[in-house]
Formats: C-alpha cells, structure tokens, sequence
C-alpha cells in the first residue's frame, strides 16, 4: 500500500477543510447559513447546466442553417443550369426548324418552276410513238416536245433529258462556265436544284462524239437525284430502264446504258473533244471496265457517248452513268 500517497491526500483535505473554515469565518452571518445549508457551492462558478444545452443548439441550428443555405445555392445553380440547356436546346430547335421549313419552300419552289417549264415545252396530252433503235420496235413517249418553246425560255437551252425508269424530264442547258446552272433553274431564276448542263468546253453540242451532263442528287430525288437507283443491277435489267431519251431540235435519240459506277471528281471520265472516233472508243471500252456490274453492252462501235454525272451522297465523289447511242426517230 502506498501510506505516502494517503497522507498526502489527507493533508489536502485537511487543508482544504482550513481554507473552507477561514472562507467561511470570513462571510457574514447569511452567507454562512446558505454555506453551511449547502445552497451555495464554494468550489464553483454561478452557472445554469442548461446554458450548455443551449450554446450547442445554437451551434447545431446555425450548421442547419448554412447547410440549407448552401442547399437553396446548388438548387439556383441547378435551375439556372437547367434554364440555360433548355433556352439552348429550343434556340437549336427554332434554328433546324428554320432550315428545313427554308429546304422545303426551296425544293416546292424548283418544282414550280420545273412544272411550268414542262407545260410550256411538253405536250403531255399527246403521246408520241417512235421507232428507234436496234430491235425497231415502236416506243412510246408519253409526250410530244416543242424545241421552239425551250428556245423562248432560254436560248442556251440545248434539249430535253428523258429518263423513264426514273420519271426524269427535264431540260438543259450548256451555259458560258459551269457554274452558273449549279444555282440557277433553266429560267434562270435563283436555286439550289440548279439545272441539267453540258460542260462548257465541249464542241459541239449534244452532236459532240462524248456529251457530259451534270445534274445535282437531290434528297427529294429532283434533278439526278434518282440516279443513284442505277447502282444496282437488278434495277437497271429491269424492262425499259436500261435506256434513256434525248430531244433536241425536231429529233429524238435513244441511249442504252452500258455502265455506272462511282468516280472521283477528277478522274478520266471527265475526258472530251476526242480527235478521232477510235480514240471516244477506246475511252467507252474504259468505262465500260469500270462499271459496277457487267451489262453486256457492246460499246467497240458505239459512234457517240452520254455520260450522266451527279454527286454521291457525301458530295466527295461522282456517280456515273455512260449511255451509248442506238438510234434516232424524227419528231415531224
């Protein structure tokens, strides 16, 4: 047992009880009753235990307090957030909304256009049956021309495009550049359906030993927009839609289609002016090679090539059709 501990504490209580009485000698006579009746602790401050209590709830609803505030600041930023991607989203929507309502007038407006040149320069009232080609069975087009009335239009206007399979009808022209029918109808009026044409630098016309006429794909399918459908077989030996019409002048000449494939846009099928019928020959046999499916289609005395060129659908490169002359018939 530790005795020094024990006579070291009753020392301090022996002290302390000395302390208390000398505290207490030293009050006055009430002071010693509330002292002596225990209602008075010597040892302690005056303090009420609940004032704890209360600080710390203090403490606890000032934390709520920020927790909430901080709370209602991510909520604004939220819905500010929130506001901002949908006034986005409905400025984005207006704006497509815009374009394709812009797209739609425009594709409307070219079919006017086009419409009404059709009824000036066809006669869709009378048929016309011609005999052309190697089998000299009669064809029947579903309408009589008028070249005269395409000259009063536009005098740079050169004939007429007729592509059954594909219900194409349409005119062209063969301007000073070629650029300008890109944007421009027949009429010249403004548009992004343009208008079929003939290279500029070809001599001759649509008597030149090989013709190139560009039309624009469009999505609505106006112009070459259709001619994609070449791309598969099965749609080319079809009945009637290997063959394709040109009118000009008070003739009309038929054209069977010996090959179609996708060409970059400067490439040699983009060759003209042949000095000599061997020499347009040679090239048909070439693009005969490059077709997509094998025709069959003789092309070694083949006296004259259409080519039809349109853009593929990503704009970088060119879909071709060769079609070579069979036959004319008079209009007269």
């Amino acid at each position: 047992m530790n005795t020094s501990y024990n006579n070291d504490n009753k020392s301090d209580n022996l002290n302390n009880s000395t302390e208390n009485e000398d505290f207490i000698d030293g009050c006055s006579d009430s002071d010693k009753d509330s002292i002596l009746n225990d209602d008075y602790d010597i040892d302690s401050p005056d303090y009420d235990a609940d004032d704890d209590y209360t600080d710390k709830d203090d403490i606890d609803e000032d934390d709520a307090d920020a927790v909430f505030d901080r709370q209602e600041k991510a909520k604004k930023r939220s819905n500010i957030v929130r506001h901002i991607v949908l006034v986005i989203s409905a400025a984005v929507f207006i704006f497509a909304a815009y374009n394709l309502i812009n797209i739609f007038l425009a594709y409307h407006k070219a079919d006017v256009i086009y419409d009404n040149i059709n009824q000036d320069v066809l006669d869709e009232d009378s048929h016309t049956k011609v005999t052309i080609g190697e089998d000299e069975q009669p064809v029947e087009i579903p309408f009589t021309y008028n070249h005269q009335a395409l000259l009063n239009i536009n005098s740079q206007g050169i004939g007429y495009m007729y592509i059954p399979s594909i219900d194409c009808r349409l005119p062209m022209v063969q301007g000073d550049d070629n650029d300008y029918y890109l944007t421009h109808t027949f009429n010249k009026e403004y548009s992004a359906n343009g208008c079929l044409f003939e290279d500029y630098r070809i001599n001759g016309g649509l008597s030149a030993s090989h013709v190139i006429i560009y039309g624009h794909n469009m999505r609505n399918g106006a112009m070459f927009g259709k001619l994609k459908s070449y791309q598969n077989y099965s749609f080319w030996n079809s009945a009637g839609n290997n063959v394709f019409y040109i009118y000009t002048g008070n003739v009309i000449k038929e054209y069977k289609i010996f090959s179609c494939y996708i060409s970059e846009a400067i490439s040699d099928t983009y060759t003209f002016n042949f000095p000599t019928l061997a020499s347009m020959r040679d090239y048909a046999a070439n693009m005969k090679a490059k077709s997509m499916y094998d025709t069959g289609v003789d092309v070694s005395n083949a006296s004259q090539v259409i080519t039809l060129s349109t853009c593929t659908n990503d704009g970088e490169q060119r879909f071709i059709v060769h079609g070579m002359y069979i036959g004319e018939a008079s209009l007269e």
